[in-house]
């Protein structure tokens, strides 16, 4: 059975230092983080849940960008304060392997995709994307989740930030990505990953994706179900049925709470197991 005195103890974190945004961008408070983040964000409020995309720059949160409820993978996403900028107009892309995944969980710093940017996209509501375009690209790696941390925003709400990827941090000073695409030339990181996502699947692979996210589910499950704490913890918060997303993330978050970081970093290794095709 999960020790519920860890559960306790960690639900005394909500009401004392609670950090500010810029939490999210810390990696390692001795090497400051200069680059790009994306996370899911959980207002424990009303559990509606959200992806945003930050820009971080020596472990400062410079810009959020909400994405909505899922992340738009394919889509370019302006990422400028000014809806007449096209100078910061971004692509995220998964490589095939993790192209079908509809929970963005994953074993820590595994490279997921590219961010992709470049003159093709800031031209693109005049030229649309295809296999010619020319495009620059960050590995896009993942983060760890066990490390999500909460905040307590100027309404009063308490919102759970959940780690989901990361771009490699770069010099602030310098602020060049070029070393990406210097790199990308040595070791082609990103030979077969497509900014389209226009893979080839030789079977009903969405089908069998969904037989894997449900046994996932289940095993989550199980690891709630087996104390009475975290059954009533979950019982008790009114997420709607149909938000299956916002269950989710509530059900890792509170497993993070209970769980050895090493036991919890087993359960996301059999997710990606289990994912894996």
């Amino acid at each position: 059975m999960i020790p519920c005195c860890f559960l306790l103890l960690s639900l005394l974190e909500l009401v004392c230092c609670l950090p500010d945004q810029s939490q999210s961008c810390i990696t390692n408070e001795k090497i400051p983080f200069t680059g790009y983040k994306v996370e899911y964000q959980l207002n424990l409020q009303n559990f509606h849940g959200e992806y945003h995309l930050l820009y971080c720059n020596d472990n400062k949160l410079l810009y959020d960008r909400n994405l909505n409820e899922t992340i738009p993978w394919t889509i370019p996403i302006n990422f400028s304060t000014s809806a007449a900028e096209h100078s910061n107009t971004f692509i995220l892309a998964r490589r095939k392997s993790f192209a079908l995944r509809s929970l963005p969980i994953f074993m820590p710093n595994t490279l997921i995709g590219s961010l992709y940017y470049g003159d093709d996209l800031d031209n693109i509501q005049f030229k649309p994307l295809n296999k010619s375009s020319v495009l620059k690209s960050i590995p896009l790696m993942a983060s760890n989740i066990f490390r999500n941390w909460v905040e307590l925003d100027y309404k009063l709400n308490l919102i759970y930030h959940v780690p989901i990827l990361t771009t490699p941090s770069v010099d602030s000073k310098r602020f060049n990505f070029g070393f990406f695409e210097s790199n990308k030339l040595e070791n082609n990181w990103d030979k077969y990953i497509s900014a389209l996502e226009d893979y080839s699947y030789n079977y009903d692979s969405r089908v069998m994706m969904r037989q894997m996210v449900d046994k996932a589910l289940e095993h989550v499950n199980f690891l709630i179900n087996t104390s009475k704490l975290l059954r009533w913890k979950f019982d008790s918060a009114d997420i709607k049925k149909n938000n299956v997303g916002a269950k989710l993330w509530w059900k890792v978050i509170l497993l993070s709470k209970v769980l050895k970081e090493d036991m919890f970093a087993s359960m996301v290794e059999k997710f990606d197991t289990v994912f894996k095709y």
